[in-house]
């Protein structure tokens, strides 16, 4: 089922879950719903949180494309994987489609960029007797990062390669703090903030944002 709401095009599909959930993309607002739900009740909720939905819609719809903060051209070609970055244009080719080739793109210099600051995060995780630890990366849809403890790992969104470098090092330091505090209590973020100092307003800044599902041109 679809319908318009005040510029928002919202999509229903329902399914035997217990839970309803709300995914946001560049075509709309799409809803996965019980069987058991009303359209009045889903409409009811649309509405009531419809400033909130509009405004992360249009993010979407209007994405602008940046690595590390900075604004890129981006162009994009079927065929064999590959990309070039040239000043702040980067040509992307891909057999299936823009989404997957910019994710794998963003996926590979992301690990990149890990790699070239590992030393500097090293160096100053150490000052507050926290060891290193392996470091993945993956797209994510619905957080920047976690630590695994039974691996001893962290694993971070490369969404984070689009923002700028010192929320990237807030994540990183996020998830270094729950290598000693594995939980969310005053010492996590008494922890935290020795390890970043400016972490409630970069914290804030994150909160801003939303991470996209699907990237289009």
């Amino acid at each position: 089922m679809t319908y318009l709401h005040k510029h928002l095009p919202v999509f229903i599909q329902y399914k035997n879950n217990k839970h309803m959930y709300i995914r946001m993309k560049d075509t709309g607002c799409h809803i996965t719903a019980p069987k058991s739900f009303s359209k009045q009740l889903i409409h009811q909720y649309v509405k009531n949180n419809e400033a909130r939905l509009i405004e992360s819609y249009q993010k979407l719809k209007n994405m602008s494309y940046t690595l590390l903060g900075n604004a890129f051209e981006i162009t994009f070609r079927l065929g064999a994987f590959h990309y070039e970055i040239k000043n702040q244009h980067v040509i992307i080719s891909h057999p299936i489609s823009f989404d997957a080739g910019f994710k794998l793109f963003l996926n590979i210099e992301f690990q990149k960029y890990i790699v070239s600051i590992k030393d500097k995060i090293h160096l100053h995780i150490k000052k507050f007797g926290l060891n290193p630890v392996h470091i993945d990366t993956t797209y994510l849809k619905s957080k920047y990062g976690s630590y695994h403890r039974l691996k001893n790992k962290i694993t971070l969104n490369s969404y984070l390669y689009m923002l700028d470098p010192e929320l990237i090092e807030y994540v990183i330091m996020h998830e270094y703090a729950h290598t000693k505090e594995f939980h969310h209590q005053k010492s996590f973020y008494d922890l935290q903030h020795k390890l970043c100092l400016n972490d409630k307003e970069l914290s804030k800044r994150l909160k801003t944002l939303t991470i996209p599902t699907h990237f289009t041109l």
